[in-house]
C-alpha cells in the first residue's frame, strides 16, 4: 500500500477543518458530503475518497477531540502540574479548546447529538473524571485539602459543573465570556472542595 501524499495528506485535513466547521455550525443532520465539498474547494468524490460518509468524518472528529492532551491527561508540560493546580490548569485548558478550537467544539456536538448519528461514539469525559479524582487525591496527599473527600463523587461533580458553564456560556455568548466565567467556578469550586489558601492555585 502506497503512503499517502503529501497532497494528499493536506487534502484531507482541509476536508477535516471544514468538516469541523460544519458540524459546529450546523450538527451532523444540517451538514452533507456535498456542502463539505463546496466549502473545501473540492469534488464530493474526492471527499468520499478520504471519507466513505458523512459518518466517518464524525467519528474521526470526535476521536481525535477526546484524545487530545486536556482531555485524556491534564496538560503538557515538564513537569506537569499535581493536585490542586492540575485540576486548575486542566479546567482552564480545556475551557480554551472548547473556545478555540473548532475540532474540539464539533466533537462537543457531534456526541450530544449520538441519538441521531448511527454509530457507538466513545463515552464522553469520564476519562476526565478520572484524572480529576486523581488530582484530588494528589491534593490531599499534600495537605492542600483535608480528608474525607470522596474523589470519584468530586471528581464527576468537577466536570459536571464544567460541562453546564461551557453549555450555558454557548448559549447566551457563544462562550465569549467563558473565561471569566471559569474564573468564577474554580473559585467557588476550590471553596467547596475546602481547599486551603485557594488563591494560591488562581
Amino acid at each position: 500500500m502506497m503512503a499517502p501524499t503529501a497532497r494528499s495528506v493536506e487534502t484531507r485535513e482541509r476536508i477535516l477543518a471544514v468538516a469541523a466547521e460544519e458540524f459546529a455550525d450546523r450538527g451532523y443532520a444540517g451538514t452533507s458530503i456535498g456542502g463539505i465539498a463546496e466549502r473545501a474547494g473540492v469534488g464530493k468524490g474526492l471527499v468520499q475518497y478520504h471519507f466513505k460518509a458523512k459518518v466517518d468524518i464524525a467519528v474521526t472528529l470526535v476521536q481525535s477531540a477526546f484524545a487530545q492532551a486536556p482531555f485524556a491527561n491534564v496538560v503538557s508540560v515538564n513537569p506537569p502540574p499535581r493536585g490542586v493546580a492540575a485540576i486548575v490548569a486542566s479546567i482552564r485548558a480545556v475551557s480554551r479548546a472548547f473556545r478555540d478550537n473548532v475540532r474540539v467544539r464539533a466533537a462537543v456536538r457531534l456526541v450530544r447529538e449520538y441519538d441521531i448519528i448511527p454509530v457507538v461514539f466513545p463515552t464522553p469525559y469520564v476519562g476526565w473524571m478520572a484524572v480529576m479524582a486523581q488530582c484530588l487525591r494528589d491534593a490531599t496527599d499534600a495537605g492542600d485539602i483535608p480528608p474525607g473527600l470522596d474523589f470519584e463523587t468530586e471528581g464527576w461533580h468537577l466536570v459536571a459543573t464544567f460541562t453546564g458553564v461551557q453549555e450555558t456560556s454557548q448559549r447566551l455568548t457563544q462562550r465569549e465570556d467563558l473565561p471569566e466565567r471559569i474564573e468564577e467556578m474554580l473559585q467557588r469550586q476550590l471553596r467547596l472542595l475546602g481547599v486551603i489558601d485557594p488563591q494560591r492555585f488562581l
